[in-house]
């Protein structure tokens, strides 16, 4: 090993982990402690790295941040795979089928829970932290905010999971999640239908809401299918609008939702991305309401 091999090697040496024992910081130590400019340089390092771990863990954070990044995401359709060929198309289709085990999402924080309380020894700055894989952890954390596309066995779903209601942002980013996807589709309604396809919903025992906003009323439905987020029910139905083109209906039940929503005289409206979006609830449903358009335009369908 040479002196620049155990420079690379020494940028993520981590004292107090594991490391320690390998041969090869083993020996990119020895090197260094045999080098006065390169054992300097891991001097500078350690200090460095310290002190930016000890900046980051001071920096507060957002109470926003889950629902900042979801619509960051929800916004951006770049992220999402497209099928080039029928070789890409069809190891996409293999993989959104794949199905996570209901209790993943506990498992999973459990598992960074006992993971924090092992590394986060006061003192050691960045060299405990750096004994757990942050990107991973990121990642991890992330893929637990995702939704999850397909209804969880209910057989190893926990009461927990299946008594907890699904925030109203996450509904939000499931159907912008599904939407995005490339396999994306609805199902075709048998006949022409105006209003909900309220035999296709009952068929599903999907919510099917009576009272609909005024613009879409006499809408004919474009398509419906179920909507599964967390293991929650849902409906997604489509109307062709002249004004705004395609618009989409979310549906939940009200029990199955968790958020402050108002009524259906005055929804929430809100823009992400390409999307104009309005939020409102009665008594028994949440619902939100979907197009390409701009907010003003959206708000005329009520």
């Amino acid at each position: 090993m040479d002196r620049e091999q155990a420079r690379f090697i020494l940028r993520s040496y981590r004292p107090d982990g594991p490391d320690a024992a390998d041969p090869d910081f083993a020996e990119a130590l020895k090197i260094a402690a045999a080098d006065p400019e390169l054992a300097a340089w891991l001097e500078f390092e350690r200090l460095f790295d310290g002190e930016l771990a000890e900046a980051i863990a001071a920096l507060p954070v957002p109470g926003r941040l889950r629902a900042d990044i979801l619509a960051g995401l929800d916004a951006d359709r770049a992220g999402h795979p497209q099928a080039e060929d029928q070789l890409d198309a069809a190891m996409i289709g293999a993989l959104a089928a794949i199905q996570p085990p209901a209790t993943l999402r506990l498992e999973a924080l459990a598992a960074m829970e006992r993971s924090a309380a092992a590394t986060r020894v006061p003192g050691h700055g960045l060299w405990r932290w750096a004994g757990a894989p942050l990107a991973a952890a990121a990642g991890v954390m992330l893929a637990l905010f995702l939704i999850r596309m397909n209804a969880p066995d209910a057989g190893n779903q926990t009461a927990l999971e299946a008594s907890a209601p699904v925030p109203i942002e996450l509904v939000q980013a499931g159907f912008l999640q599904t939407f995005t996807m490339p396999f994306f589709s609805v199902d075709q309604p048998r006949e022409s239908v105006v209003g909900m396809p309220v035999k296709e919903l009952t068929a599903l025992k999907l919510p099917c809401p009576g009272r609909l906003p005024a613009g879409l009323q006499g809408l004919e439905t474009v398509g419906c299918r179920e909507l599964v987020i967390d293991g929650k029910r849902g409906a997604l139905v489509c109307f062709d609008e002249p004004l705004n083109g395609t618009v989409h209906l979310v549906v939940f039940r009200r029990e199955d939702v968790c958020g402050d929503l108002p009524c259906h005289k005055a929804p929430d409206f809100a823009q992400h991305g390409h999307f104009a979006v309005a939020k409102w609830c009665d008594g028994r449903h949440v619902f939100i309401l979907l197009g390409t358009t701009e907010i003003d335009r959206l708000a005329k369908l009520f």
